[in-house]
């Protein structure tokens, strides 16, 4: 190989991973200052908190932090807290819908009034795996296990000014992991692609959209080319005519028949999907 081959592999490699290093030193920079952005020291005009782990940002700031995150988030699927923080960011003035679905619907209104949040003691925890087979409790904790993954692990909401819809938010990303289960779906790339599509859809938040559309770019070929074919008119479709997945109280779900629940909601499994096992299904873990 030549010297400039040489340099040009390096480079293509070097440069991409350093333009997501700075934005990374830039955000977390940025986010250090994140106190009372348009304040002045003895006057009136500092932005206190809504909530307790509200941080009071600009517009401009906000740009600034979802564009770091959109990055760090396409270099590395992995992390969640990026798309979280996505999410808070760019959710800001997207919430009608999203509360116009749980006011419609006597137990979306319960839970907007009781404000329940997902957690689990160890013992009720365990308890789920006792569950009988074919319960979406058992269902749930069989899936959280196999993919080694925490209900402990979704972070807090912090840049959204209000106080309802940072718990509307908090609840949405809280129950991710349920629509997973309800919808039988793993942690690849292509499947948490499909999930966001159907949280998109039913939520008009703007994180499953660009999740959605940037995402794709970085399945393999063939990967790609199942998505497009199979998941995403599944995802459009059972997002668009299911019940509005938000609105279930899925801690009271625990007992049921997954199946009788997903009859319930009105979703349907993805054909294609179950025609392959979960490890033939997850080339590309998310």
């Amino acid at each position: 190989m030549s010297l400039t081959g040489l340099a040009t592999g390096i480079a293509r490699r070097v440069v991409p991973a350093a333009a997501l290093a700075g934005a990374a030193f830039a955000a977390a920079k940025s986010l250090a200052s994140f106190t009372s952005p348009d304040a002045r020291a003895g006057t009136s005009r500092s932005m206190t908190p809504l909530y307790a782990t509200h941080t009071p940002t600009t517009p401009l700031q906000k740009l600034f932090v979802a564009s770091g995150a959109a990055l760090l988030a396409f270099g590395d699927p992995t992390d969640g807290s990026h798309i979280a923080t996505l999410g808070d960011t760019t959710s800001n003035g997207f919430f009608d819908k999203l509360r116009q679905q749980m006011l419609g619907d006597a137990m979306g209104r319960r839970i907007l009034k009781e404000r329940p949040q997902v957690s689990f003691t160890e013992e009720q925890w365990e308890a789920l795996a006792r569950l009988p087979e074919g319960s979406f409790g058992h269902a749930y904790y069989h899936q959280m296990k196999r993919n080694g993954i925490s209900w402990m692990t979704r972070p807090a909401v912090r840049f959204v000014d209000n106080e309802e819809d940072a718990y509307m938010l908090l609840r949405y990303r809280q129950c991710h992991d349920f629509y997973h289960t309800i919808l039988d779906m793993d942690i690849s790339v292509v499947e948490e692609l499909a999930i966001k599509v159907v949280e998109w859809r039913q939520t008009g938040l703007p994180v499953g959209l660009i999740a959605s559309a940037f995402g794709p770019l970085r399945l393999p070929a063939n990967e790609r080319t199942r998505f497009f074919k199979h998941y995403l008119p599944w995802a459009l479709q059972c997002g668009g005519q299911s019940k509005p997945l938000i609105s279930v109280y899925w801690e009271e779900m625990m007992h049921r028949s997954i199946d009788d629940v997903r009859k319930e909601m009105g979703v349907w499994l993805l054909p294609e999907r179950n025609s392959v096992t979960h490890a033939e299904n997850s080339t590309a873990v998310c």
